[in-house]
C-alpha cells in the first residue's frame, strides 16, 4: 500500500509535486480553485481531501502564493499537529516561528508561468531543492523529494536568504532595472547580450514584489553590494584607467567560471532534459542531424524561471531558431 503525500495548493510547484509523486505515492490534495481541482482529478494528479483529512499524510506540502504562506502554515500546523508540513516559499526566514513539525525547502527550479497546466512531472529533475531544517522530520523531507530527482540541499534559512539575495533575487531587480534603463534607446538592435541578461524580467512583477517584501534587507545588502560594483567600473572608466578595468572584469570573468563552466556571451535556450537514458543523445542527435552548431552546453541545478534543465548556447540567434524548429520548440513552451 502506497505511503500518503498531501500538498495545498496545485499550481505549477503543487502539480508538479503530484506529477513526480505520484507513481510512489497516494496523493492527496487541496486547492480552492474549482478549475484546478477538476483538472487535477481528470489528469490523475490525486484526490481533492479537506486539509483536517490528511492526518495519515507522510507529510504534506504548502505550496501557496508567498503572501499566504504564513497563514496557511501556521493554519496547516494546528489541523495536523502529529503530521510534517513543509512549505516551498523562495524565502526562509519569516516562517521560523511556524511550528509544529514545519520543515523550510525550496526547490530551485520553476518558469514564468503559473497554474496547474504548466506543472510537469520533470520539473525538478537535477534541480536543487534547499531543505532549512534538520533532525528525523527533515529527513523524511528528504526521502520524499528525492523522488522527484531533485539535488536535496541543506543550509539554515538565514543562509539561504542571503544566499537567493544575491543568486536569485536581486538579479532579477538588475534585470527589471536594465529592461527600464534601455527604454526609448535603439531597441532593433539589442542582441543575445541584452536578452540573455534581461529574460528574467519576463517574470510576474507582482511575484517578485512580494519576494522582495519578504527578505527585504538581504535584497537590499546585495543591491548594496552590486552599486559599489558599478560604482566601481564608472570610476575606472571615468578616469581612463583602462587596464585596471579589464583586469576587474578578467577577475570577474574568472568568479564566474568557478560557479558556471563554459562561457554565456551567444544565444541561449533552455531545453526540458527528462532524466532517462539516451535523452541527452536524442537531443545532440536532432541538433546534429540539422547541421546546427552548439556552442557550449549546460546543465542548470539551479534554474528558477529558466524552465528547461539544459542550456544550449548558439552563435547567433539565426542557430537559436533552428534549434528550436529541430526539437519542436514553440514559442510558448520557451517563451522566457
Amino acid at each position: 500500500m502506497k505511503k500518503k503525500v498531501g500538498i495545498i495548493g496545485l499550481g505549477l510547484i503543487g502539480g508538479s509535486i503530484a506529477y513526480a509523486l505520484r507513481n510512489v505515492f497516494d496523493i492527496v490534495f487541496y486547492d480552492t480553485d474549482t478549475f484546478t481541482r477538476e483538472y487535477a482529478e481528470n489528469n490523475g494528479l490525486g484526490r481533492f481531501t479537506p486539509v483536517e483529512d490528511m492526518k495519515e499524510c507522510e507529510a504534506v506540502f504548502v505550496c501557496v502564493p508567498l503572501a499566504v504562506t504564513k497563514s496557511v502554515l501556521e493554519s496547516t500546523v494546528k489541523l495536523l499537529p502529529d503530521v510534517i508540513v513543509a512549505d516551498v516559499a523562495s524565502v526562509k526566514e519569516p516562517f521560523d516561528s511556524v511550528g509544529g513539525r514545519y520543515v523550510g525547502t525550496h526547490p530551485m527550479a520553476g518558469t514564468e508561468k503559473g497554474g496547474v497546466c504548466a506543472a510537469k512531472a520533470h520539473l525538478f529533475e537535477n534541480a536543487y531543492w534547499i531543505i532549512t531544517a534538520c533532525g528525523g522530520d527533515a529527513e523524511v523531507v528528504e526521502s520524499i523529494i528525492k523522488h522527484t530527482g531533485a539535488r536535496p540541499v541543506k543550509m539554515t534559512a538565514s543562509e539561504h536568504d542571503k544566499a537567493v539575495a544575491f543568486f536569485s533575487h536581486a538579479p532579477h531587480a538588475v534585470s527589471y532595472s536594465l529592461v527600464s534603463a534601455s527604454v526609448g534607446e535603439a531597441s532593433p538592435i539589442a542582441g543575445s547580450g541584452f536578452f540573455d541578461t534581461t529574460r528574467i524580467a519576463a517574470s510576474s512583477g507582482e511575484f517578485w514584489s512580494e519576494v522582495f517584501k519578504q527578505n527585504k534587507d538581504n535584497v537590499l545588502f546585495a543591491l548594496g553590494r552590486i552599486e559599489k560594483e558599478l560604482d566601481k567600473i564608472k570610476a575606472l572608466l571615468g578616469a581612463d584607467r583602462y587596464d585596471e578595468l579589464a583586469s576587474y572584469m578578467n577577475a570577474a570573468k574568472l568568479k564566474r567560471e568557478a560557479i558556471f563552466y563554459g562561457e554565456a556571451s551567444g544565444e541561449a535556450i533552455y531545453v526540458d532534459l527528462v532524466d532517462r537514458i539516451g535523452e541527452f543523445e536524442r537531443i545532440t542527435g536532432k541538433l546534429a542531424s540539422a547541421g546546427i552548431n552548439v556552442k557550449s552546453i549546460a546543465l542548470m541545478p539551479g534554474r528558477e524561471g529558466a524552465g528547461g534543465a539544459l542550456r544550449l548556447e548558439f552563435e547567433s540567434g539565426a542557430d537559436a531558431l533552428l534549434a528550436k524548429a529541430a526539437l519542436g520548440i514553440t514559442e510558448d513552451k520557451e517563451k522566457k
